[in-house]
């Protein structure tokens, strides 16, 4: 206080004093103990930083994360868990190349008008045994600048004429 005091002279030591306290300077968040960084490490693979905030709840998400960084654990993130896959082989390739391309499957059916046809109605399809639904292929196949190739049986595949 008397350091911070000094270098506004012209204040009061009350008028410091309540400006520390009204911007939250005044509170130091206590180190982690060894408990908490073993909890970090035991639950950094399967949970990200709001599971483990859960676990620990007087800590919050942005300390757990800068935590988990000084102790050089990677915490767990949903974005990077495989895609599933639907059992509809078209729907399946066009998903993998989104991924592959760095467009997120929700990303694509808003760039495709497309509804969530990508993101969960291929899926449900999938399991009613439908046939998928060739107008979002067709518009999926013209953005990623491929050709669909008719097979035996009424099959098709995807050429990605960049592979």
């Amino acid at each position: 206080m008397h350091d911070l005091h000094a270098l506004l002279p012209g204040r009061s030591r009350q008028s410091v004093s309540g400006k520390r306290s009204s911007t939250g300077f005044t509170y130091r968040r206590p180190p982690f103990t060894r408990g908490e960084d073993e909890e970090i490490r035991r639950a950094a693979a399967t949970k990200g930083a709001t599971g483990i905030s859960h676990i620990l709840p007087h800590r919050t998400k942005w300390d757990i994360t800068k935590r988990a960084q000084e102790l050089g654990v990677t915490l767990f993130n949903s974005h990077e868990l495989p895609l599933k896959i639907l059992g509809e082989p078209l729907a399946d390739a066009i998903r993998k190349r989104a991924r592959e391309d760095g467009i997120s499957v929700r990303a694509l059916d808003a760039e495709l008008g497309t509804g969530l046809y990508f993101t969960s109605c291929a899926a449900l399809r999938a399991q009613r045994g439908s046939k998928p639904n060739m107008t979002a292929i067709r518009k999926a196949i013209e953005f990623f600048d491929a050709a669909l190739i008719p097979g035996p049986e009424g099959t098709f595949t995807i050429d990605w004429k960049d592979e």
